[in-house]
This record gives structure tokens, C-alpha cells and sequence, in this order.
């Protein structure tokens, strides 16, 4: 995802992988751990260093809070990028959270409105849905995992 904070733009991809969490920012890696430590607080680590962040998604704006800084993050929408993802089934992860129920496995026939995995962000649960009837072709989060905005979590076909 490319986004905007005041003149500055970055391209961020949020991976998940069996090490945890990769964050690439304009093709640099970092390999934090992030975990939710308290509605919308969320603590870092990397290596011996960690840091306390405040986090909440609205919409195509993220809030930040971080080293006593407000930033707000601006989601820029590339067409054609969106439309690619629509056209692969990716159901994304709403906002920064935990997978705590995964629901559909690959093969499974589900219809529109069933519920396919669950993620926990603010102590909130926030239920991924099925946007039509179809076949769940991939499953990319297990319980437990934590996710970024825009992670696609499950495929569709």
C-alpha cells in the first residue's frame, strides 16, 4: 500500500510469515514483533529494543502515535492495484490485530456472508466475511498470528 503523511509518501507492505511479522517500507525490511498490549496500544520489539505505539485505523487513515509524535497516515487508493486485488479474491485484514478463530479452509464451499476468520484489534472482534458465494482457494493466517491492514488473509475463487 502506498501511503501519504503530509508530503511524504512511502510504498508499505506488511508480510506475516512463520518468523512473524516483516514490514517492508520503500524495499527495507524490518522484522519486528508487534503485539496488542491495550486497546489501540500495541508494543514493539525489535532485537533488545521495544517501544510502546499507539495505533487506530479509520478508514483509509491511520492514526499514529509514536516517540510522543501524532502522525496521520493517509492510505493513497491506486486503481489499478485495488482492482487487481478485487479480481484475486484477497480478503484483507481490516485493521492492525490478532487472528483469533480461522474459520474456512482451502477447498471449502462457503456463501456470501459467512463468517471466514476473526481478528481481534481494540478488544474488538472484527469477523473477515465472505463477499459472495464461492470456494476458498488459500488460507494465509493461523490463529494467534498478527496482521496489518491490507494483509490478505484468505483467497476466494
Amino acid at each position: 500500500m502506498r501511503l501519504s503523511c503530509g508530503g511524504d509518501q512511502r510504498e508499505v507492505e506488511v508480510r506475516e510469515s512463520r518468523e512473524g511479522l516483516q514490514v517492508v517500507v520503500d524495499g527495507a525490511a524490518v522484522a519486528p514483533a508487534v503485539d496488542p498490549i491495550g486497546p489501540g496500544t500495541f508494543l514493539w520489539r525489535e532485537g533488545s529494543r521495544s517501544e510502546t505505539f499507539h495505533c487506530v485505523r479509520e478508514g483509509d487513515t491511520i492514526h499514529l502515535f509514536w516517540r510522543g509524535v501524532s502522525y496521520r497516515l493517509v492510505e493513497e487508493k491506486d486503481v489499478g492495484r485495488a482492482a487487481r486485488r478485487h479480481a484475486a479474491g484477497g480478503l484483507e485484514a481490516p485493521m492492525p490485530g490478532k487472528v483469533i478463530a480461522v474459520k474456512a479452509a482451502p477447498g471449502q464451499a462457503v456463501r456470501k456472508g459467512d463468517e471466514l476468520l476473526v481478528v481481534e484489534a481494540m478488544k474488538m472482534e472484527n469477523a473477515v466475511r465472505a463477499p459472495r458465494d464461492g470456494t476458498v482457494r488459500s488460507v494465509a493466517a493461523r490463529v494467534g498470528d498478527m496482521v496489518g491492514p491490507g494483509t490478505v488473509l484468505v483467497e476466494l475463487e
